[in-house]
């Protein structure tokens, strides 16, 4: 396959799109450290203490050591948190509850403007649409929704960006993501998003990733190779890092680290009560071999064994369930339960699952059964979108307009609007509000129905310039809006509107005042 040329980078996308996407799907397990989580739950587990069946002791101690030296223990942090993403669903629906909260289409797109210099018409429009091409390959809520969710689970996310312009599809963009225990922040661009450097020793025994991989990582081998210097900055045309708890970027550790010991005790608490619903149903058989009445011989048997053990071994053999066991005793057949030697119950799981979402810190939602009113909701709503976007968004939109310079002369500014998926609708109607007095907001407030900029324009330009659209669907001016003498006109084609008001008992106002005359 022809490689292509990137000619904003000036170098060669050595596969397409489509080719890494595909390829980190099936490589996703090697490349996301699957074992690293697993090796987390080893070394917390405390081989001083016995274990049963699933049931699985572990180290507070070992834990606490961790959190109290977080420096030193960035690793085992990160592992244990990704171990328990993908081992407790009370922390995987926690942490995807923060990572969807993302909405990046509501924005603005803010082309370049003088107050003081003449602003030349055409060279703003060629930068706006310049601008809004490259925005529609991008396909940042998807990209984007990996690198939330990694630091909500992990607080740091490196990766590096691949693009091809020249691609006509909306798979132009792909963000690999890379291994954090090989990378480590520098610093910050004057932009406001970090950059970040990475251990070229990651590739010592790796030489087919390498070679997929291709640029920028080659050729920083190469130097690692020809001159020992094994942390190499990652070039910033490719660089994409953000971090969840961007006030100290010298200190790696998990957003909810402080949940941990919840969760794992939370766990255990699951795995106590699987036993105990193992045995409420679990029973014990045993069969009794009566001797005869008065006889001074013990083994004076009132049936022969040979016949009775034959009989009991077609029982246990064909008739009992797996949950059910079986033994042969002198005396007569008779059953032990234990339905009501139950270790826990439901409600401590509960209990305990309502304790560590009240304790995030940003998930009511969550735990809505303890909010009361819809002001509450609401409330509700607004603080956890501050405490997910807070952080993460700001950075967001300093790497896009970053990125966006590496493609467009001068483009446009892309703001992020400070909402989310559940409080965009609110922030809707503020903007339909400010419209009726005049704010430029058309564009901003369909990019909040799902469409782009250029999507917008492209559609208006249809209806209104080639369809006309608005001359030929009359009724769409909204009969609500028009006077009753215009609607008298037969081009408006509307319907007379009922000035009838209707009072809260269902009554027409006008009923109402003819029964009072009456």
């Amino acid at each position: 396959m022809p490689r292509r040329k990137n000619k904003a980078r000036g170098a060669p996308l050595d596969k397409t799109i489509p080719e890494m996407k595909q390829w980190y799907e099936q490589n996703k397990n090697r490349l996301e450290w699957y074992a690293q989580a697993n090796d987390a739950l080893r070394n917390l587990r405390d081989v001083t203490k016995n274990s049963s069946k699933t049931i699985k002791a572990f180290s507070k101690d070992s834990l606490r050591t961790y959190l109290k030296n977080i420096g030193s223990n960035e690793k085992n942090l990160r592992s244990l948190s990704r171990y328990l993403y993908y081992r407790s669903q009370v922390y995987y629906r926690l942490i995807s509850y923060n990572a969807n909260m993302f909405d990046l289409s509501a924005r603005s797109v803010i082309p370049s403007y003088s107050l003081t210099d003449e602003n030349n018409k055409d060279d703003i429009i060629k930068s706006y649409y310049e601008t809004l091409k490259i925005l529609d390959k991008l396909n940042l809520q998807y990209e984007f929704l990996k690198i939330y969710t990694t630091c909500f689970r992990e607080d740091v996310f490196y990766g590096c960006v691949y693009f091809d312009e020249k691609a006509k599809t909306s798979q132009s963009m792909f963000i690999l993501p890379l291994d954090p225990d090989y990378c480590k922040i520098e610093g910050v661009y004057s932009t406001g998003d970090f950059s970040f450097a990475m251990d070229m020793s990651y590739f010592k025994n790796k030489q087919d990733i390498l070679e997929f991989w291709g640029e920028p990582f080659k050729s920083m081998y190469t130097v690692y190779t020809s001159k020992g210097t094994k942390w190499q900055t990652m070039p910033e045309k490719y660089a994409v890092c953000l971090k969840a708890r961007a006030e100290d970027w010298e200190t790696v550790v998990p957003v909810f680290s402080g949940l941990l010991n919840s969760l794992i005790n939370l766990l255990d608490l699951e795995d106590i009560q699987a036993i105990a619903d193992e045995q409420q149903i679990y029973k014990l058989i045993w069969l009794e071999m009566e001797t005869l009445t008065g006889s001074p011989n013990p083994d004076d048997w009132k049936i022969n064994p040979d016949i009775m053990i034959q009989y009991f071994n077609r029982m246990t053999e064909e008739a009992l369930p797996e949950y059910a066991s079986a033994a042969i005793i002198p005396g007569k057949l008779n059953t032990i339960s234990f339905d009501n030697d139950q270790a826990t119950d439901t409600s401590k799981i509960e209990k305990a699952t309502e304790t560590v979402l009240n304790t995030s810190g940003g998930a009511q939602i969550l735990n809505s059964a303890s909010i009361k009113g819809t002001t509450a909701f609401n409330s509700a709503m607004k603080s956890d979108t501050e405490f997910a976007i807070s952080m993460l968004l700001p950075q967001t939109e300093a790497w896009l307009n970053r990125f966006l310079s590496y493609y467009v002369k001068k483009p446009a500014k892309v703001k992020f609007f400070e909402v989310s998926v559940y409080t965009k609708q609110e922030f809707k109607k503020s903007l339909m509000e400010s419209s009726t007095y005049g704010f430029p907001n058309k564009l901003a407030l369909n990019t909040l129905n799902g469409f782009s900029e250029l999507d917008t324009l492209a559609m208006n330009f249809l209806e209104e310039e080639c369809l006309g659209l608005t001359n030929k669907f009359i009724p769409l001016k909204s009969s609500h809006t028009t006077s009753s003498d215009a609607l008298s006109d037969k081009k408006s084609g509307g319907q007379e509107k009922d000035t009838d008001e209707l009072t809260d008992d269902g009554e027409a106002s006008k009923d109402k005042k003819d029964n009072s005359n009456g």
